[in-house]
């Protein structure tokens, strides 16, 4: 089986270092950027199992870079960190195409339930399109 690739756009350094720290603890490979358009060079030069999104709670800015990820790859899965844990942001985060929405602080055996989720429900979406 082959590791699972997971793309960690943030805006702040310290949360890029906790999650691929955990991440590659937890025997995934990582790909970090500090902004959309680092993000953007790696899904142009790889394929990646998964997204996450971390960005500031005022404008919701990883929506928008989302929408522009999914314009390069519009199958890669997408997990959305948030400072609001509010039904409202998440309903947006959700409606404009994330597979889940994770708000802060983070709680991390759930975080890690739910990427494992999205990364086994991608890899059935892949069979079953080759059935």
């Amino acid at each position: 089986m082959s590791i699972a690739r997971i793309l960690i756009i943030a805006d702040a350094r310290e949360t890029v270092d906790e999650l691929r720290d955990f991440f590659e603890l937890n025997g995934f490979e990582t790909e970090v950027a500090l902004n959309a358009k680092v993000a953007f060079a790696i899904l142009e030069e790889r394929r990646m199992d998964l997204a996450i999104i971390g960005f500031k709670v005022q404008d919701i800015p990883g929506l928008e870079v989302l929408a522009d990820i999914r314009g390069i790859d519009p199958v890669i899965p997408a997990i959305i960190i948030h400072g609001s844990n509010s039904k409202k942001i998440k309903s947006m985060i959700l409606k404009a195409g994330a597979q889940g929405y994770i708000p802060k602080p983070i709680e991390w055996d759930p975080f890690l339930n739910k990427v494992r989720k999205v990364l086994v429900s991608r890899v059935r979406k892949a069979v079953r399109s080759h059935l």
